[in-house]
């Protein structure tokens, strides 16, 4: 008997971590609630509420639903209008949606048109589902987070499932280096505005007008760029990229001398340089060639570093 009490300890306790592994339901904290589970396109049950003309769904008390409090999470509302089976026309609706975090209230109204789907309830009623509007938002304080729904002005009554996901960030797996051999350089800046101590940045590559780099990279991955331009008199500085010679996109940067004197050293001079900019692309599976290049009608030099980014487990 105790041997028994134990295992079902065990699987209770294994089970509620799964919850957080995966996907979490909240339930509203309204009293009377009208459950609703419908069989998805998928044919899982999901729990669903059911929001009407003069109702509304309120979801307080967030952070009971996960392990880490001062981690953020991503919240999915998913909504559905009920349809005739087999319609070949659509339905517009749409939810009144307002987040309050960290004291800050944000509203916004959803709407959506959308076809039916293979959704029906899960038991015989005789009608489907649309195919579902979804919306997601970043909550940085979850234990400071209420979430209110109402529908929006002309929708029809809906049925809503809220799900949180804690958001894993991506982190550093190394410098990217050149497919041939290229001078890097180290920019170095200063720790605060406050301080004169510097820091020192390695895996740097120069490129100007005269001046390209390219890189070989194996996808699937993401890869994070990172540039700074020469502080000069020029309102912007910007460069192009090409994948395996194909024209991707240019990307346009303010100006603006670092606030914490970010240098490098050419040529045994001191140049100043910009605040850094940066972001994410996905390298699609295979073996691929970018090329990036200064645009044509900018003169001053630019530097760009590329980092390999996994997700943090």
């Amino acid at each position: 008997m105790r041997s028994m009490i134990q295992y079902c300890k065990f699987l209770l306790a294994f089970i509620l971590s799964l919850n957080f592994l995966y996907s979490v339901v909240v339930k509203p904290s309204n009293k009377k609630l009208d459950i609703v589970k419908i069989k998805d396109e998928n044919k899982k049950t999901r729990t669903y509420y059911h929001l009407d003309k003069n109702g509304e769904l309120y979801f307080t008390d967030l952070d009971k639903y996960v392990e880490e409090k001062d981690a953020s999470y991503n919240v999915k509302i998913i909504t559905r209008a009920k349809i005739s089976p087999n319609s070949n026309s659509s339905k517009v609706f749409g939810i009144d949606l307002s987040v309050l975090e960290n004291g800050v209230e944000k509203n916004r109204i959803l709407k959506y048109k959308k076809g039916a789907s293979l959704a029906k309830k899960s038991s015989k009623s005789g009608f489907n589902f649309t195919q579902a509007g979804f919306w997601q938002q970043e909550i940085k304080k979850i234990d400071e987070c209420d979430i209110l729904i109402k529908l929006a002005e002309g929708s029809p009554e809906l049925d809503v499932r809220l799900v949180i996901d804690k958001i894993n960030y991506r982190k550093n797996d190394g410098i990217l280096n050149p497919v041939n051999r290229e001078k890097s350089y180290k920019v170095k800046y200063k720790n605060s505005t406050s301080d004169s101590t510097y820091k020192k940045s390695k895996g740097w590559y120069l490129i100007d007008s005269d001046k390209d780099v390219q890189f070989k990279l194996k996808g699937p991955k993401q890869v994070r760029i990172i540039s700074r331009g020469r502080a000069s008199d020029s309102h912007f500085y910007s460069f192009s990229i090409r994948e395996n010679g194909k024209y991707m996109s240019d990307y346009f940067y303010p100006n603006e001398k670092s606030s914490l004197d970010a240098h490098i050293i050419l040529n045994d001079d001191k140049v100043s340089l910009t605040g850094y900019n940066s972001f994410f692309f996905n390298v699609p599976d295979g073996i691929h060639y970018y090329t990036i290049r200064s645009s044509e009608d900018e003169s001053s030099a630019i530097l760009l570093k590329l980092q390999n980014y996994i997700e943090k487990k």
